[in-house]
């Protein structure tokens, strides 16, 4: 297949709108748990699921670090109309109070768990078992309606099944940590299923099917399954390729897997390997109607993609591709490390190099064109608009831009001024340096300013001014 034939996909107003929710209020909504001392070392899972009847059955292992010791109490969130049967803290029955959160318009359904310890813990890790279960809120997909206030993507139907962090299905700590993953779910015989990390195996016990998933330093617990789930595989050249879909044509399943392939090669060649549990990418084409636009949302060598919004603009234009989009998401596999203000590292990066892959796999021309879309949308911002070094998780548009696409310029900006070669290699040493960390802006300016000496005002003058373009020199 011609790859120049491929275009950007077209987002629509509508879901810019839910784009722009999603990275405000997900950003927001950690960022309030992110002062909470204790973070999930590790999830050992055991989940039953009844499609038809809704309901979710997990008996829950954790291994629990904590920042600061001594401690009487910690918190996490699980989702607001699930019941907790048992709670243990090494081994011995623990207290513990319920308090409802203020729905957000992605986490419209939370409540906040707050454990008393048996006895002061002095050690910094400690082992928590609970038993819960219940059935989520039904709450509609996103997009479903015209100004709709709450939305959640996360359901369990006769139709299919779909939890990740936004539903806070399994007990949720906060956003940006690593932890392993010890999953076993157990479904009806006739469904199929894909989750975070690797699949170990499967096994028929009776009427039920179990399968069993693995994961090394995952960011979240991801379970989608249909009666309908079809699995596409491809072995390429040091990665596999897993398309799990229920009615995508397959020729898009066949430039899917070779645009993929492209990517992760491109990416890794310019930064170094990163984290894909068993070195199998896997993009999955949920059988949701609506939900998240774009390319959906990414998570260690994980992207869950809306298969009805897809197939909508397939529909509309038969050229359709989620390159663009697709490169991002596959780009946050290697840039996730910004916390809390400087997640705004993590946005310009997987978007400056989503426009990298469009010029070095698709064309120049689609390159420029992503430049003069940043621009368009950069150069009228008013003066008060925040500059990168303080531009906040919360607001509209103004913040959007400020993340996505002046950070964009702004590396476009220093690539010009000291070459691919010199720009590409600083970006791999910044990788390799800080993934796995969670870093803000103070360490961003720090490592930048000694890899680029002189030209380091050139990168202050883009990270502090506020407003649209800074006066720089371009050429």
């Amino acid at each position: 297949m011609t790859q120049n034939n491929c275009r950007i996909p077209i987002i629509t107003k509508k879901s810019k709108r839910w784009l722009f929710f999603f990275s405000v209020y997900f950003s927001c909504f950690f960022w309030a748990l992110s002062s909470e001392p204790a973070h999930p070392k590790s999830y050992h899972l055991k989940v039953h699921i009844e499609p038809e009847s809704g309901e979710i059955f997990v008996q829950s292992k954790l291994c629990i670090h904590f920042s600061d010791t001594p401690l009487e109490k910690f918190s996490f969130n699980l989702h607001g109309t699930f019941q907790i049967n048992k709670l243990k803290i090494n081994g011995r029955p623990a207290e513990f109070t319920e308090m409802k959160n203020k729905p957000w318009i992605i986490f419209p359904c939370t409540k906040k768990i707050t454990v008393y310890l048996p006895e002061k813990n002095k050690a910094q890790d400690l082992r928590m078992e609970m038993t819960y279960h219940g059935k989520l809120k039904n709450i509609p997909e996103f997009g479903t309606h015209k100004n709709q206030k709450l939305a959640l993507d996360d359901q369990v139907n006769s139709r299919m099944i779909e939890l990740a962090s936004y539903s806070c299905w399994y007990p949720l700590f906060t956003f940006g940590n690593r932890f392993d993953i010890h999953l076993e779910l157990s479904l009806p015989e006739n469904w199929n299923c894909v989750c975070s990390g690797e699949e170990i195996k499967t096994q028929k016990n009776g009427e039920r099917m179990f399968s069993h998933w693995s994961s090394v330093d995952d960011t979240d617990i991801v379970i989608v399954a249909s009666p309908q789930l079809k699995l596409k595989s491809y072995q390429g050249d040091g990665i596999n390729i897993h398309i799990y879909h229920t009615q995508m044509p397959q020729s898009f399943i066949n430039q899917e897997i070779e645009q993929i392939e492209k990517t992760v090669h491109l990416y890794t060649n310019l930064l170094g390997k990163t984290v894909i549990p068993g070195r199998i990418v896997k993009h999955v084409f949920s059988p949701k109607q609506k939900g998240q636009g774009g390319a959906g949302i990414a998570r260690p060598g994980m992207i869950i993609t809306s298969e009805g919004l897809t197939l909508e603009s397939l529909k509309k234009d038969p050229a359709f591709s989620l390159f663009h989009g697709m490169a991002h998401e596959i780009a946050h596999f290697w840039w996730n490390f910004g916390s809390n203000q400087g997640d705004w590292i993590n946005e310009t990066f997987a978007e400056y190099f989503s426009s990298v892959a469009d010029q070095r796999i698709i064309s120049e021309e689609k390159f420029q064109n992503n430049l003069e879309k940043y621009l368009s949308l950069t150069n009228p911002l008013s003066e008060t608009a925040p500059s990168l070094s303080k531009v906040p998780f919360e607001g509209g548009k103004i913040n959007y831009i400020v993340r996505y696409y002046k950070g964009s310029l702004m590396l476009d900006s220093i690539r010009k001024r000291v070459g691919d070669f010199e720009f590409f290699s600083i970006c791999k040493d910044f990788y390799q340096t800080f993934f796995g960390d969670l870093i803000g802006t103070d360490e961003f300016r720090e490592f930048w300013e000694n890899k680029l000496g002189k030209n380091k005002l050139l990168l202050n003058k883009w990270l502090d001014s506020q407003g649209g373009i800074p006066p720089i020199d371009w050429e």
